[in-house]
């Protein structure tokens, strides 16, 4: 219409422009003075029309072409309808490609139905079809299965259209019904077709949108098969990681077990327990006692960097001021140093240099740092240890030695797990290759960091950074503990039920002879005697006694003691956190990690035995008392025991 009116102006134009002629023609004289007007209108009339019509016939000629290009029929078409149909197809196309039919994680079937779904529909309104149907393809049966249908039935068979199969089949797939696969890497997922309203024959535009709709069909399918596979995997791993922790938790209970037996069997010779012995039997027995002590650090730092790897692992931060925890931690490795004539410096520091962390997990890593120090200088070396203020508000604590150095191509190896430097010297020294994996974990995990320089031949140095605790003098902080008298019995009653006879027997030992009498049993019907004859002011089990989901061992002590307030250890060979949360749940008091220390189990003996003091245990003190070539904590306290009556 617009176009008309346009022709039409144009034509009353050029016109009016000859009316003026005529008259000129007629009277000259008296229109000699119009006759450049006349002439003006005319050309000017005459130039927009063919200059509208040349304009036309270009714009037509460009909008086939384009037609062509995007797979359109031009065929007896004028250009209005042409135009027209050109911006509808466009409009399509942009629809069918700006929709993110695609979720970012299709993680279940009901997430790949919806998706599916909506593609579905979406090719149904698109080609105003009068059906859209989406077909999956089973592998096994070879067989199509459709999946979704919007609008009318297809009366052709499914199979013989989606295969192409026709043997058999009577009816033909029609040419306006649009097939396509949806395939990936050469698998087929399914089918998507459509058919198209009576005598509409598709383009080779409706096939290059039916391409797309199958394209992001069948990127659904993966997407969602693939999450599948994803979270199987992850399943598999969690799995695999549980099973490794079991197996570590098992094999520390069968190691722990007769490892603590044997240590403290030779401390009971070495402390006179057993009878006079000489001085080449103390020396053995005091080698004996080093090369066990050494075993259990190597299965302490297994089991930690198990912890550590499946996650079991928390830090209990508290401030410590580095000033006395340096020196104490020079004298545990000082007798390791004066074996190969190192010497040992710690400088002092008279600034207070707090630092937030755990305890139990600093120790650790100082530790592992000053031995390898040791272990990799040679003999006559100098090992300096000391802390400082580091930039940041942080708190700086070097190890620095003497020894053979570490190559620059070396480094990544130095904190691998299970890795060593390749170099002759650092072969021949002992170790699992834990203690510096297991040093960076524990720095991470309380928000520290470990790094170092090293020149091969010119020794190493070695850093652990902590941010700066805040501390005012006067405040309370954690401090070492100071050295504890050993500890002594008066004549009270201890219950120790132990299936093991040679560890019962050694425990009863020792804690006769500070002073306590010890009632032992192996079974749970000879402990039910014992308390039913006896005053028992403390009851001692061994975790094979509770393990197992029918003993109702705790259940039936305090069920038969004479008072519900009766203390309650268990001493277990299983150094996880879930196997002692499991004990804690029992209704235990404390649980207590193999290998045991005598003195320190006397020690608690006393405080639970006395009565208002076993209240104020807590994990902090016991995890202070225990030895510092000791690694593992050997105790965890319920947080608030149990004092109630039983059910």
């Amino acid at each position: 219409m617009h176009n008309a009116l346009v022709l039409l102006t144009l034509a009353l134009v050029a016109g009016i422009g000859w009316i003026p002629l005529l008259i000129y023609v007629i009277k000259a004289p008296l229109m000699n003075s119009m006759t450049g007007v006349v002439v003006a209108l005319n050309l000017i009339g005459w130039s927009l029309i063919v200059h509208f019509m040349l304009g036309r016939k270009e714009l037509r000629r460009v909008l086939q072409n384009v037609a062509r290009q995007i797979g359109m029929d031009t065929h007896f078409r004028n250009m209005d309808e042409l135009l027209d149909m050109i911006v509808r197809e466009v409009r399509r196309r942009h629809s069918s490609l700006s929709i993110n039919l695609i979720e970012r994680k299709i993680s279940s079937k009901e997430e790949l139905s919806r998706t599916l779904e909506r593609i579905v529909a979406l090719a149904y309104r698109l080609f105003s079809a009068q059906s859209a149907e989406l077909a999956l393809f089973d592998t096994e049966s070879s067989l199509y299965h459709s999946a979704f249908v919007l609008g009318r039935p297809f009366r052709t068979s499914a199979q013989a259209m989606l295969s192409g199969a026709k043997e058999g089949v009577e009816e033909v797939p029609s040419v306006d019904v649009l097939v396509q696969p949806i395939a990936f890497a050469g698998s087929v997922l399914g089918s998507l077709r459509v058919a198209l309203k009576k005598g509409e024959i598709p383009s080779r535009a409706d096939r290059e949108i039916m391409r797309v709709l199958a394209l992001q069909s069948g990127l659904a399918i993966i997407n969602s098969e693939y999450t599948a596979e994803l979270m199987r995997m992850k399943r598999a791993s969690e799995e695999t990681v549980k099973a490794k922790t079991g197996f570590l938790a098992n094999l520390s209970h069968e190691i722990r077990g007769p490892l603590g037996i044997m240590l403290n069997a030779v401390e009971l010779v070495v402390d006179g327990l057993c009878g006079t012995v000489t001085q080449d039997q103390l020396d053995t027995l005091k080698m004996v006692r080093s090369n066990g002590e050494h075993l259990l650090e190597l299965i302490n730092d297994v089991l930690d960097y198990a912890k550590i790897e499946s996650g079991k692992i928390s830090p209990n931060r508290e401030t410590i001021l580095l000033n006395e925890l340096l020196n104490d931690i020079a004298g545990v490795v000082r007798t390791q140093a004066l074996r190969k004539n190192h010497t040992l410096i710690c400088h002092d520091n008279e600034e207070l240099l707090p630092i937030c962390c755990d305890r139990r997990h600093i120790r650790q890593m100082l530790i592992n740092l000053l031995t390898n120090a040791i272990k990799y200088t040679p003999d006559g070396g100098k090992i300096e240890l000391w802390a400082e203020r580091a930039p940041g508000a942080r708190i700086k604590i070097n190890v620095r030695d003497s020894g053979i150095g570490i190559d620059v191509t070396a480094r990544e190896v130095v904190f691998a797990p299970f890795e060593r430097v390749d170099n002759s010297y650092a072969i021949n020294q002992i170790g699992a290759g834990l203690g510096m994996a297991l040093t960076k974990r524990l720095a991470v995990v309380n928000g520290g960091q470990v790094d170092f320089v090293s020149s091969p031949g010119k020794g190493s140095h070695f850093w652990l950074t902590f941010p700066a605790a805040s501390y005012e003098r006067g405040t309370a902080v954690s401090t070492e503990p100071k050295p504890q008298e050993d500890p002594k019995g008066s004549g009270e009653l201890i219950l120790l039920v132990e299936s093991d006879d040679g560890e019962r027997e050694m425990v009863a030992r020792y804690l006769r002879h500070i002073g306590f009498r010890v009632a032992t049993a192996a079974t749970q019907v000879e402990a039910m005697d014992v308390l039913r004859k006896g005053e028992v002011e403390l009851a001692m089990v061994n975790n094979r006694m509770v393990d197992k989901p029918e003993d109702f061992l705790v259940k039936n002590i305090r069920d038969s003691a004479k008072s519900a307030m009766l203390p309650i250890i268990l001493v277990s060979s299983r150094a996880f956190v879930f196997d002692i949360e499991k004990y804690l749940q029992s209704g235990i008091d404390l649980c207590l990690i193999k290998p045991l220390e005598l003195k320190k189990l006397g020690h608690i003996c006393r405080r639970l035995i006395d009565g208002d003091a076993c209240l104020e245990i807590s994990e902090k003190e016991i995890e202070n008392a225990e030895p510092a070539k000791s690694s593992q904590p050997t105790a965890s306290v319920k947080p608030e025991p149990p004092r109630h009556l039983p059910n």
